[in-house]
């Protein structure tokens, strides 16, 4: 499970996992926010365009999703939220991999 884990938030940051002192939070990857983009637009959300960039439309779209699964509402993307959404599943299954 701590490998799972720790290539996960690997995955998330985009890099060493490191946070630099000017960075709030981390960031998921543009995969990440592509693959919740289709998961929310599938779902009934409008978060703008599948780009895999966190615009204002996907944040908004992310805190209608999080009120209706009455989950916390951050408007990010948050490891509850890609859960909830199934989201590691989907871009790091083989299937997703073309394997």
């Amino acid at each position: 499970m701590a490998v799972t884990t720790t290539t996960i938030v690997l995955l998330l940051t985009g890099s060493n996992g490191l946070a630099g002192p000017a960075r709030r939070a981390a960031q998921p990857a543009p995969r990440f926010v592509r693959e919740a983009q289709q998961t929310l637009r599938h779902l009934g959300y409008q978060p703008g365009p599948a780009d895999g960039v966190m615009g204002p439309r996907t944040k908004t779209a992310l805190v209608q999703y999080q009120r209706a699964e009455r989950i916390q509402v951050t408007g990010r993307l948050d490891a509850e939220t890609m859960a909830r959404l199934d989201i590691h599943e989907r871009v790091l299954s083989p299937r997703a991999a073309g394997g």
